[in-house]
């Protein structure tokens, strides 16, 4: 076995990202280190703040320039949590500088660059991991319950994957018309169907073959933020593989104490002799505690409105000591390196899963549903 160390070079905390969660996987791993934290020069003045804040914390260098961070000889690993229009761009060079990727849920904002990812990652020979879908305990769980056999032959699966954030209300403003993909960055808001929906289509990646339809559903809202600029807090998905089985998803924000374990993670798996549900915070004792936040002195948070950092009201934690299977993720890319290999969920993974998400997109807004793979611009 190895005893290398490697280095991490920390590409931003943008509040796009989930940066801050990663820093104590690499701080408790005994074969990462935390080298520096970079960004570009011309980022707005309250995430440099924020980085160099970080940086203080963490008693290591931050850089201004991207391209000076990737020159230093003792960073391995690339952690990239900038915003998602950014992210493509700072993959390219980094895969460019031979550092391998740990890159946060999505590679690219649209096809073109995800697809330019995966060509520079495989032309560098380098190695990638996006660790938010596959290494979690859902996944875990539904993987080997079908790999067990007790199911027969997989026929289908559901799955639903919500977060019980923020504080929903009758919608008072007139809904604007859906926004169509592409649009995925706002001051206060993010669009729930790609940041939460993604972890389901993950799911049903892992369970199924490659998907080639899709029909997407969304556009009934539970939050005024949402209605007002035609973005989804919640929405659906049909999927067809190429085999014909079929996967349903339903991914979004559905409000605080709408669930004790800050909103459900389960899967449904259809089988030719058998089902099954799964819950990915399981086992557990549900107690709904709505009323008692309802009638309680309870505030959300005046700089997080939506709670994207902060965590909503629960009752209880999920029993399973690494839930989100971060932990797991980082050990995969750690015994990848050792072994010269690709983890389980590379960016041509990533890849296919941007691309059921914008057909997802496209068929909410025409209305029908969508055909993989989609046309590319060059075409």
């Amino acid at each position: 076995m190895s005893d290398q160390t490697y280095g991490v070079l920390l590409l931003s905390f943008s509040k796009y990202s989930h940066q801050a969660s990663f820093v104590p996987l690499y701080q408790s791993h005994p074969r990462v280190r935390l080298v520096a934290i970079a960004d570009e020069p011309d980022i707005e003045p309250e995430l440099k703040a924020l980085n160099q804040s970080w940086a203080d914390k963490l008693d290591i260098p931050y850089i201004e320039g991207v391209d000076r961070a990737l020159e230093l000889k003792d960073v391995h690993i690339v952690s990239i949590g900038h915003e998602i229009e950014r992210r493509a761009h700072l993959a390219l060079r980094a895969a460019a500088a031979g550092k391998h990727l740990w890159i946060d849920k999505f590679i690219g904002a649209n096809m073109d660059e995800c697809d330019a990812v995966v060509a520079a990652v495989e032309e560098a020979g380098v190695y990638s991991i996006i660790p938010s879908y596959v290494y979690g305990e859902l996944a875990a769980q539904a993987r080997a319950l079908i790999a067990s056999g007790r199911l027969g032959a997989l026929l289908g699966v559901h799955a639903d994957v919500m977060f019980g954030k923020g504080w929903p209300q009758p919608i008072s403003e007139g809904k604007r018309d859906f926004l169509p993909p592409g649009r995925w960055k706002f001051a206060d808001i993010k669009r729930e169907l790609l940041c939460v929906g993604a972890y389901g289509i993950g799911l049903v990646q892992d369970c199924l073959g490659r998907i080639a339809h899709v029909y997407g559903r969304a556009g009934a809202y539970f939050f005024n933020e949402h209605a007002s600029l035609g973005a989804d807090d919640f929405g659906t998905l049909n999927l067809t593989d190429e085999c014909g089985r079929v996967a349903t998803v339903c991914g979004g924000r559905v409000g605080m104490a709408a669930h004790p374990h800050g909103g459900p993670a389960r899967a449904y798996l259809i089988g030719a002799k058998a089902s099954a549900a799964v819950d990915g915070k399981g086992p557990v004792l549900n107690t709904y505690i709505r009323e008692d936040i309802a009638g309680a002195d309870y505030r959300l948070p005046p700089e997080d409105p939506m709670q994207w950092h902060h965590t909503a009201p629960t009752q209880a934690a999920s029993l399973a000591p690494d839930s989100t299977g971060l932990w797991m993720g980082l050990e995969d890319l750690v015994a990848a390196l050792d072994e010269q290999r690709q983890p389980a969920y590379t960016v041509r993974e990533a890849r296919d899963h941007m691309e059921i998400i914008i057909a997802g997109y496209t068929s909410v807004v025409c209305g029908e549903t969508v055909r993989l793979p989609l046309r590319r611009q060059a075409e």
